[in-house]
């Protein structure tokens, strides 16, 4: 607010007065977009007038690459998809270079079409677990329509579901911690640097995931 604006009216005497009251620090000046009074929200029984303080508290984004998820991949379908590709142009002897550099510009381009075309963009997120595979998803989804069909079998408590279910739940998180063990040791092995931080940083807090 302008110096010497008036903000408070004493109940008693009627007189306005300007307080130096501070609702901020020198932080956030550049996060103010506007302060204002609201005398019309100026209510009974009060000596202070309303103040508007209007911040601007974007978060900024951090921007992802695009890349593509080579966990979630059909090999199969890949294949043939990449071996029609390739096929598009007859198989012939390479004699000299330009034919060389011909024959390898048209593999590099089958590549690059087939993973386009066969292979999914990521979608990063904070919050996920990168060693995260497909095979667990497959055993995740496995497990749900197991205890789908389990609990509508609750009654019958000798129906091979219920064995089927609780050997799958085990196989499930076995295969968790032999993913995730596979997945730190790979890590460690790679690690160089300002990672050795990182770390000391993760076997020294308490486990969260």
């Amino acid at each position: 607010l302008p110096h010497g604006t008036p903000t408070l009216q004493a109940s008693s005497t009627g007189n306005w007065t300007h307080p130096d009251n501070v609702f901020g620090t020198k932080n956030i000046l550049n996060a103010i977009v506007s302060c204002n009074m609201i005398p019309d929200l100026y209510g009974p029984k009060t000596d202070h007038l309303p103040i508007l303080l209007t911040l601007d508290l974007t978060i900024p984004h951090t921007f992802h690459e695009m890349h593509h998820n080579w966990w979630k991949v059909d090999w199969d379908a890949f294949k043939m998809h990449l071996q029609t590709a390739i096929t598009t142009k007859p198989a012939s002897p390479l004699i000299s270079d330009d034919e060389f550099q011909q024959a390898a510009h048209h593999l590099i381009n089958a590549i690059m079409f087939t993973m386009d075309a066969c292979i999914l963009f990521s979608k990063p997120c904070p919050h996920s677990k990168r060693w995260w595979t497909k095979h667990l998803m497959d055993l995740q989804q496995h497990i749900r329509d197991l205890n789908k069909f389990a609990y509508q079998m609750w009654a019958v408590l000798l129906h091979l579901v219920h064995t089927d279910l609780k050997k799958m739940k085990q196989l499930y998180a076995d295969e968790i911690t032999v993913t995730k063990t596979q997945y730190w040791i790979k890590w460690l092995e790679n690690i160089e640097g300002n990672d050795l931080w990182t770390a000391n940083r993760y076997i020294s807090s308490v486990p969260m995931d």
